[in-house]
């Protein structure tokens, strides 16, 4: 039985934890303050990458092609394939002269992350009259998006719901991702991380690298790819019909095959899709240590070859952007499942 002074006591132990809480979860609370307001502040400007980013980003919003104008922007999309695919000074030598070419190339991204991405991009106001994604046939196929920064940057919050379901994310994934479009410090988390990785144990991030360089992702099928292409630029194409813009889907070279697949699936819905190099065309020369990147070499015949084809494509098709529910001369398209 407890004695009378054990009793007395209780209540200010108690009155004690209850402070103890209070001051603990205060302090909780302005820790991550602090951290959101120093991420929203620093972090844009001091990662190299997030500001090249942004600033494509804004300049692609500041876009606003009349369907009249001379000089029409022709957007450039894709994730690090892209990037390091395209040779600035080649494109703007070898594109014709009255096509301006705008950039917009994020890191690690797939098709949802492109197709909620479009989604925003128009739905504040962005208007190229070509829009050009350039993805390798996985990235085309898989459901995967690239997450958090994905949640932040590229999916508007009407379409998260949405996105959470299309992607098969579970009930913590969808949680994280829903926070992450919300909040500058957990969507970059994992960059930052890396960035400090690099930066303190640099032999680490080397090994890291050399491991992905071994690292191939199995094929996909012909017969499943082509599927997949066919509902999944038909989709895209829909959405920049519905703004006004004239869609083309580029496959830039990589050790994944599957380029004829998408070809015919494009062709199925009446896409045009862009294969400037053939499957297995380049050898590991042509390509960086990772096996996976162009380098300067195969950069600058990719990019030659691929701004000859934007010329010749564009020129076919100056006037021919048919507004969404009309017939195209593949016949009528049937409504796509993105």
């Amino acid at each position: 039985m407890p004695s009378s002074t054990s009793v007395s006591e209780m209540p200010t132990v108690a009155l004690r934890l209850d402070r103890f809480t209070v001051i603990l979860l205060s302090t909780i609370v302005v820790a991550l303050a602090l951290l959101e307001i120093i991420s929203r502040e620093r972090f844009d400007s001091t990662s190299k990458v997030q500001r090249r980013e942004l600033s494509e980003r804004a300049q692609l919003l500041a876009v606003r092609d009349a369907p009249t104008i001379s000089d029409p922007h022709v957007a450039l999309l894709g994730n690090s394939l892209m990037l390091e695919g395209i040779d600035a000074k080649v494109l703007r030598s070898t594109l014709a002269p009255e096509y301006v070419p705008s950039t917009y190339f994020v890191l690690g991204t797939n098709y949802y992350d492109w197709y909620y991405g479009l989604r925003r991009l128009f739905a504040e106001g962005s208007r190229p009259r070509y829009i050009v994604l350039g993805l390798s046939p996985n990235q085309l196929a898989t459901s995967e998006v690239r997450g958090d920064v994905t949640a932040r940057y590229l999916v508007q919050q009407s379409d998260l719901i949405d996105a959470v379901r299309k992607t098969h994310m579970n009930a913590t994934e969808a949680s994280g991702f829903i926070l992450a479009h919300y909040s500058e410090f957990y969507s970059t988390r994992d960059i930052f991380r890396s960035y400090v990785m690099g930066r303190v144990l640099p032999p680490v991030a080397d090994l890291l690298q050399k491991n992905y360089a071994t690292f191939h992702e199995t094929q996909i099928g012909d017969s499943v790819l082509q599927a997949l292409a066919a509902e999944r630029l038909s989709a895209l194409d829909q959405l920049c019909r519905r703004y006004g813009a004239r869609f083309l889907f580029v496959i830039p070279p990589s050790y994944q095959k599957g380029n004829q697949a998408i070809v015919n699936g494009g062709r199925e819905t009446g896409i045009h899709v862009l294969a400037p190099v053939r499957s297995e065309e380049f050898d590991r020369s042509y390509y960086q240590a990772d096996g996976f990147h162009m380098n300067e070499k195969g950069a600058k015949i990719f990019t030659t070859r691929l701004a000859s084809e934007l010329n010749q494509e564009i020129t076919q098709s100056v006037g021919a952007i048919v507004p969404q529910g009309t017939r195209s001369r593949c016949g009528s398209r049937p409504s796509p499942r993105p």
